[in-house]
């Protein structure tokens, strides 16, 4: 599956002068298969998004997100277990994903996608996540090159 990071779904949404607005948004719709993101990307961005959109507009955001970039939501592992199991996968491995110096979102985040034996990252951010996963890490513009 191909992750897709937040700042991606942030430039394509609100940034149109962007100068990466419009790799942004052949990456997100291009024919490429398997495209995912998690629940706390998506909740991210809604978070991003409430300064520029009213509360209707993100209402319709959050039902419409995956039919509109044709992608899969993915949750933690945890998520349909106990809360025990959760709070120790969340403390253990997100507390090893910031020993290894990175924010705690982009920790839960990249945790979801080792978790789904995700092949590659999409991201404009490659140095928040290269070197802390074997996950393949890319941005739109290296996708879109190979996928030609």
């Amino acid at each position: 599956m191909i992750f897709i990071d937040t700042d991606i779904f942030v430039i394509e949404k609100l940034f149109k002068n962007d100068n990466r607005y419009s790799a942004a948004r052949e990456f997100l719709n291009s024919d490429l298969k398997d495209k995912c993101t998690s629940i706390y990307n998506l909740f991210e961005l809604l978070g991003i998004a409430s300064f520029n959109l009213n509360t209707s507009e993100l209402k319709k955001l959050l039902k419409g997100f995956p039919e509109v970039y044709d992608l899969k939501i993915l949750f933690p592992s945890t998520a349909y277990e106990s809360a025990d199991a959760f709070v120790e996968q969340l403390f253990d491995k997100t507390f090893g994903k910031i020993s290894l110096k990175m924010n705690f979102m982009d920790a839960l985040i990249l945790n979801v996608a080792e978790e789904h034996n995700c092949s590659k990252f999409v991201t404009w951010n490659v140095k928040h996540f290269e070197g802390r996963t074997d996950i393949s890490v890319m941005t739109p513009d290296e996708i879109i090159t190979k996928h030609r």
